[in-house]
């Protein structure tokens, strides 16, 4: 409320916002008061005293207090101190509703009836501001984006390199050595180093999804029994999902992540006992649901809210929730990449994300992915079982010298014949010069001088025959635009460990239905 000015009541005669009976007694005060109701800008006047004598309906649209409720108190703020005569100044109000509305201002110093005041005439820029806002967050997080995939790429190749040099070392040692125990710490420290570069790709948009439509209803479901470990007995929690079937096309691993970290985030929100909830529905949006003006693609969404009975999250925090490695955990006590992971997982997918809460009041998570009329996939089949040595001819392509040849000793113990390429331009010149046959090329996608889709591209035509298989720490979106990486095609995502990828090639080259550059789209 604002504050009345002590001993001094509303001037005479202004109770009612604007009044004919203050205005120049020259004018026609009738169509004057009209005029000043209607106009689109918000005109204040403030007297000597710095008591309001003057309020019109758009100040009271923008600010919230109605004009009988402020006439004769005093500013919050020194009368016409942020305007100036000459230039409009960009000014922030508090409202009445506790938010912030920023205004573009000038001030004029009037006579009014028989006395001088100063008028504040503003426009309303708040959604401008919300939108400049965005943009500057969106060039801020595509910035930390490429600085963060680039470290990623590398980072994988690095981890990649360490799994290969355990299993060679692992497998030089006898079975009861003590030094194995040394070995699995190192595997284990690098798995979990691996999965701080899978949420780092996840925020970047920069990981390879292998999307299939699914129902939201069952990601909710299917994720229960592991969700009710998430938040232990204290934490009551309630999977709710809607009645009708809510088809979206998503990566089925990547959204039960999204939403295991949002219910991970719920769990720690809550000091002691309390309750979350999981909802999902379905809604038509054309415009930011929470108000806060993110430009929306209109369109059906299912949306999956998380939400909690925790302390809630400061307005200050909000804006900064989305930014990896941000964090207002303990230091040693979180990442500050799970949320950051959710978003780019969800935008990724062609979605939004968003909060909303209130301190004290815990928080609600929503995200939205477009719905696709679309019948749902069926689950691939199982591999058949088999030995994954063999006697097959592999040409490797990778351009970290260091990994190829680590990956090129695993293939060997493994049975196989390998050949080397640096990139795609050497591995063409490899396929021209080879005679015999070449089963499975394992490719690097990103690559100086050619990289992994240019070479499926000219080996459709050189190597029909040959199968496929893509391996990468990152893509990027042109990679995805283009359909390379579409279901059904091979793919081995970094840093793999020698087990996986020699499992993934024995697979290749027992069904040759998959990882086939003919069938790449």
């Amino acid at each position: 409320m604002w504050k009345q000015t002590r001993g001094i009541g509303p001037v005479e005669g202004a109770a009612q916002g604007v009044n004919a009976s203050h205005l120049p007694p020259e004018s026609d005060s009738a169509v004057l008061a009209s005029i000043l109701e209607v106009a689109p800008v918000s005109v204040i006047a403030y007297d000597d005293a710095g008591r309001i004598v003057l309020w019109n309906d758009e100040a009271a649209h923008v600010l919230g207090w109605r004009a009988n409720e402020v006439m004769g108190s005093a500013a919050p703020y020194p009368r016409g101190a942020d305007g100036t005569e000459s230039q409009p100044v960009e000014i922030e109000r508090a409202t009445r509703a506790g938010g912030i509305a920023h205004l573009s201002v000038v001030c004029r110093r009037i006579s009014l009836g028989d006395r001088r005041v100063t008028v504040e005439i503003g426009r309303d820029i708040s959604h401008r501001k919300q939108l400049e806002g965005h943009a500057v967050q969106g060039v801020k997080l595509e910035a930390v984006a490429r600085l963060a995939g680039g470290i990623a790429h590398d980072f994988n190749n690095l981890l990649a390199a360490i799994n290969c040099s355990c299993t060679l070392i692992a497998e030089s040692l006898p079975a009861a050595d003590a030094r194995i125990r040394d070995i699995q710490a190192i595997e284990e420290a690098a798995a979990r180093a691996a999965e701080l570069t899978r949420q780092l790709l996840a925020f970047t948009r920069q990981q390879v999804l292998v999307p299939t439509v699914l129902d939201l209803n069952d990601v909710a479901r299917g994720a229960e029994r592991v969700l009710l470990a998430i938040t232990g007995s204290a934490i009551e929690l309630a999977v709710e999902p809607g009645a009708e079937p809510l088809h979206v096309r998503a990566d089925a691993s990547q959204l039960e992540q999204t939403l295991i970290h949002l219910v991970v985030n719920a769990r720690e929100a809550i000091a002691g006992s309390g309750r979350v909830t999981v909802r999902t529905g379905r809604a038509m949006l054309d415009e930011d649901p929470t108000g806060g003006g993110v430009p929306i693609v209109a369109g059906s969404y299912a949306w999956l809210t998380v939400s909690d009975t925790g302390r809630g999250i400061e307005p200050d925090v909000q804006g900064r929730i989305f930014e990896p490695f941000y964090t207002t955990k303990a230091r040693g006590t979180g990442t500050g990449l799970g949320l950051s992971a959710v978003y780019g997982i969800v935008k990724q997918s062609g979605g939004y994300t968003f909060v909303q809460s209130e301190p004290g009041e815990g928080a609600a998570f929503t995200i939205y992915l477009p719905v696709v009329e679309l019948p749902l996939d069926q689950p691939e089949a199982a591999p058949r079982r088999g030995a994954t040595a063999g006697t097959a001819t592999i040409l490797l392509v990778d351009d970290e010298s260091a990994l190829r040849g680590l990956v090129k000793r695993v293939l060997e113990r493994s049975g196989y014949t390998v050949l080397e390429a640096e990139h795609g331009v050497q591995a063409i010149e490899r396929c021209a010069s080879h005679d015999a046959q070449i089963d499975l090329v394992v490719s690097d996608l990103v690559m100086p001088m050619m990289g992994g889709r240019e070479l499926a591209t000219q080996l459709r035509t050189m190597r029909p025959n040959s199968r496929m298989l893509f391996v990468s720490g990152f893509t990027d979106d042109e990679v995805i635009r283009d359909g390379l990486l579409a279901p059904g095609s091979a793919y081995l995502q970094k840093p793999f460990t020698p087990a996986a990828l020699v499992a993934k090639i024995g697979q290749l080259l027992r069904d040759p239905s998959t990882g086939s550059p003919a069938e790449q789209r």
